[in-house]
């Protein structure tokens, strides 16, 4: 079993807060989500022995691109709204 690394309790704690704070404020809660998606996407890179394989470097690497991309979805304004 592998031990609980901080950067994957950060990712799974900010997660799980972002999808309940989505009933508060979806655009925080995307925030949060997608924090946590690039926190569990970086700490799988660290974790794989072979983190340069193609294989890895897909799945990892679009944990990390999908997060990025939470991450400037929530953090877009609004220009409808001007």
């Amino acid at each position: 079993m592998i031990a609980l690394d901080p950067l994957i309790v950060a990712g799974i704690v900010l997660v799980s807060v972002g999808i309940i704070y989505t009933l508060v404020s979806a655009r925080a809660g995307i925030v949060l989500v997608g924090t946590g998606t690039v926190a569990s996407g970086v700490f799988l890179f660290t974790i794989v022995p072979d983190a340069f394989n193609p294989f890895s470097i897909l799945f990892n690497g679009l944990l990390v691109l999908f997060g990025l991309w939470m991450l400037s979805v929530g953090m877009k304004q609004e220009c409808a709204q001007r």
